[in-house]
């Protein structure tokens, strides 16, 4: 039912959910379907609706996450961590979602070390880094209605004091602040274009040949005629087939 409650809210405040709204009668059926045929472990089948429901244009945090846990299920561990990674973009700092991506990463035989954060990335990632830009984004909106409430309250009734004054210049700089806050956390989580491996593949580098195993999470750099180009997590750029690849 969680899920469910989700799946409709993220489709509604989606780019395209508002023009799909009317059609919700005929996707959350789908939805449910899929989620039944999860329960009773017909995890290609409920796969297959999913994807049906992504193909028509739908985009959902508790979508992705469904999707991502059956395809565990069937251990296709690209996959799963590719569809989980979407999730956290839209669900940010959900607490199951982070759990099950923290127990799938554990399988995950990675022999990259990582890049070292600089201290701006990681004050950022302390701060902010699983957190949602929806609740800075409704805080600062209604922070501006209350400091418009304010302001009408002024012209009507000619409020003049200096609380009065203060409040509203409180209203519109928390405001501001929180809106700033929620467009920097959504260019931060959308701008890195990513991709997961679906499966065991060769990275030619500069240095030679690398063996890519499956679920490790890249960077997309380029294309062009040799393949993509990608950006391992330790920072070695290299080609690979971009077929072997899970955008998200």
């Amino acid at each position: 039912m969680k899920h469910k409650i989700l799946l409709l809210f993220f489709i509604i405040i989606s780019p395209s959910g508002l023009l799909h709204a009317q059609q919700l009668p005929d996707i959350l059926p789908i939805f449910d379907e899929a989620n039944a045929l999860v329960e009773s472990g017909d995890y290609q089948d409920a796969i297959d609706l999913y994807l049906s429901v992504i193909d028509r244009g739908y985009v959902s945090g508790a979508l992705y996450h469904n999707l991502a846990g059956a395809y565990f299920r069937i251990d296709e561990i690209g996959q799963a961590i590719r569809y989980y990674q979407s999730a956290l973009r839209l669900l940010g700092d959900d607490p199951q979602l982070i759990h099950n991506i923290q127990i799938l990463e554990s399988r995950i035989q990675n022999p990259f070390s990582e890049l070292p954060k600089s201290f701006w990335q990681q004050w950022w990632d302390r701060l902010f880094g699983q957190h949602h830009e929806l609740p800075y984004a409704a805080t600062g909106i209604g922070l501006y209605v209350i400091a418009f409430i304010l302001f009408a309250q002024l012209v009507w009734t000619n409020t003049r004091n200096q609380w009065h004054r203060r409040l509203r210049r409180l209203t519109l700089g928390l405001g501001l602040i929180c809106l700033l806050t929620a467009l920097l956390i959504s260019h931060q989580r959308h701008s890195i274009q990513g991709a997961s491996v679906l499966q065991p593949t060769t990275l030619t580098a500069e240095t030679g040949n690398i063996i890519v195993p499956e679920g490790i999470l890249v960077t997309l750099v380029n294309e062009s005629e040799l393949g993509t180009l990608i950006r391992l997590p330790n920072g070695v750029e290299g080609y690979i087939d971009p077929s072997v690849l899970g955008d998200f």
